[in-house]
């Protein structure tokens, strides 16, 4: 008993510590961790609550930014470790002006959470990540891929063990409110993630950074990741070059050019080869087998990714360059550069290679050649060649067509105009002449309504939300009977009189039932497809008009309005998938008024 004592007290003592040494080394960092989870638990039971949804997101825009202030605070805490010296009011004025970045980037560069925004905020985060990892060893050496693992595996572990702790709380929570009866909302269980994920694992894993002035040995290199790596890893990874080596010999054979997916098969098995050579650098001089990889896989690599350009070149010169495409080139230009810097440099340092991925992501988001910029540019000279060829170009600007457009270009140029609308505005689309602001005035210009399920330049796939307008959540009720709240996530039921209504999320089917017999029967997800279908301009946020449904039976009238639905929508099948609704029902039984 005594010795288990000992042993509770020394683990918790291991605890503080660890705990204090996290917090000591890097107290910004952990400040920005502990104020994000607060302000996305707010979030979280304001969600629960039907706030507007410009609230929400604004509490998303905030948390994501804070979110960003992580990486960033990480990036000067290792810089001021590693410039020692640096002036007390030289290190409040940097601390100042990154505070100030992240106010900027709140208001001019998360203005929301389309794709311009998302990608940009997911490269700089990137970014400093990668910062984070090479700063402390800028002008040193040796050993920064033990480093690098050594941060991999502890965030691993750390996290690995934050899964089984928020599994045991929760398990614990449960178990309360089926034994005590107690109604537990499920906002509850993700606030105990985000204070397990965002507060206590990131102190134990900062905690476990190495100090920048130490130095690694090649005997702390984790065993378990040296047999992973050069015995599962690297096999598998010499048997899928063998399954691309035949494909290309194929297409040499059959002289057909690649598909489209293939460059995608291609990028992330070159930048995975490059991750592992990346890590068996350190282990070329202790295993004859990691150091004819590494010698001999960058070349190996190389005609590879010339497949990859090739399959990308045929997509860009048929449909031009959007950002996924751009993103998918310059992932290989990264690739391509630092297999052809391994194979000529004879004393590689690999240093270098996430130094320039991190250029790449930050040149890539940014300046005249990002990939909005770039992309841009692209569509708009496809959409000004396909007005070129059908005479409706015009000193630069388009005209009413003078034939009807055949039905592939019509649908071509809805792609790049509900491109324009859905991502940058159509401000941005250089042909359209002055006054032209609007889908419906594109379309009286264009002579055919615009297909709103037209494939986009690059993906089938449309993402889309729409919330209810906050000053439209009040209305008079007079007029029906019933009234149920209904959400998409599971199968809900309800019965008054004589009236029952069932919900069944398998296929999305409402029902209502008048004594036991089915009088009515719908689809939401066909509602939430008309609905979506009308809203020409595609904006989030609806007055209640473009959120209702109303039908009238001839026993029955069923009004339906949507709090909010989200779902996304396939141009090519001309049909969309139903993610969630949150919808209000209103039900008038003109059968039991007559009775």
């Amino acid at each position: 008993m005594e010795k288990k004592r000992k042993k509770l007290l020394l683990w918790a003592k291991t605890l503080i510590s660890k705990l204090h040494s996290g917090l000591n080394r890097f107290p910004e960092t952990l400040l920005m961790c502990a104020v994000t989870v607060v302000v996305l638990i707010v979030y979280n039971h304001c969600n629960y609550g039907y706030t507007d949804g410009d609230t929400l997101q604004h509490l998303l825009r905030l948390a994501a930014v804070l979110a960003l202030g992580i990486p960033l605070s990480l990036c000067i805490r290792v810089f001021y470790e590693r410039v020692p010296d640096i002036r007390k009011l030289a290190r409040v004025l940097i601390y100042l002006a990154a505070a100030a970045a992240l106010v900027i980037y709140y208001f001019y560069l998360l203005p929301d959470f389309g794709m311009v925004a998302v990608t940009r905020y997911i490269a700089v985060f990137f970014a400093l990540l990668l910062a984070f990892t090479f700063i402390p060893y800028l002008n040193r050496k040796q050993n920064y891929e033990l480093y690098v693992i050594r941060l991999a595996v502890s965030f691993f572990v750390t996290y690995l063990f934050s899964v089984i702790l928020f599994a045991g709380l929760s398990a614990m929570l449960a178990t309360i409110g089926y034994l005590f009866e107690i109604n537990i909302l499920g906002a509850f269980y993700f606030d105990i993630w985000a204070i397990v994920a965002g507060i206590f694992a990131p102190a134990f894993f900062l905690a476990d950074i190495p100090d920048g002035d130490r130095e690694l040995e090649h005997e702390s290199y984790p065993p378990t990741v040296k047999s992973l790596l050069s015995y599962i890893m690297l096999p598998l990874i010499a048997a899928y070059c063998v399954i691309l080596y035949i494909y290309f010999l194929k297409i040499l054979v059959t002289r057909q050019w690649p598909d489209v997916m293939v460059s995608h098969l291609v990028l992330w098995y070159a930048l995975l080869c490059t991750l592992v050579i990346f890590c068996i650098y350190p282990l070329r001089r202790l295993n004859k087998w990691t150091k004819t990889f590494s010698a001999s896989f960058p070349l190996l690599l190389l005609p590879l990714l010339l497949l990859m350009f090739a399959a990308m070149w045929v997509r860009i010169r048929a449909y031009g360059i959007t950002e996924n495409r751009y993103f998918v080139l310059a992932a290989g230009i990264w690739a391509a550069a630092s297999m052809l810097y391994l194979i000529i440099a004879k004393k590689p340092k690999n240093l270098y290679l996430p130094v320039a991925l991190a250029l790449v992501a930050l040149l890539s988001v940014f300046g005249p050649w990002s990939s909005y910029s770039v992309a841009m540019d692209s569509q708009n000279r496809r959409f000004e060649k396909i007005a070129a060829e059908n005479n409706f170009l015009l000193n630069g600007k388009i005209i009413k067509p003078a034939t009807e457009l055949q039905a592939e270009k019509r649908r071509e140029l809805s792609s790049i105009v509900t491109y324009f609308n859905r991502h940058y505005g159509l401000q941005h689309l250089r042909a359209l002449p002055e006054g032209v602001e609007t889908i419906p005035q594109v379309e009286d210009l264009l002579g055919f309504p615009l297909d709103p399920y037209a494939y986009p330049p690059d993906e089938n796939d449309v993402y889309f939300r729409c919330f209810l307008k906050q000053e439209d959540t009040v209305w008079e009720i007079a007029d029906f009977a019933y009234f149920m709240h209904i959400t998409s996530g599971s199968h809900q039921s309800g019965v008054s009189d004589s009236i029952a209504v069932s919900y069944f999320p398998q296929d999305h089917r409402l029902e209502v039932n008048l004594a036991g017999k089915t009088v009515y029967s719908k689809n939401i997800a066909e509602i939430v497809q008309s609905l979506w279908r009308d809203n020409v301009d595609k904006a989030e946020t609806l007055p209640r008009e473009k959120m209702s449904y109303f039908e009238r039976l001839e026993d029955l009238e069923v009004l339906i309005v949507f709090q909010q639905f989200s779902g996304s929508a396939n141009g090519l099948k001309d049909e969309i998938t139903l993610h969630f609704a949150d919808f209000y029902l209103f039900i008038n039984s003109r059968a039991g008024n007559k009775n």
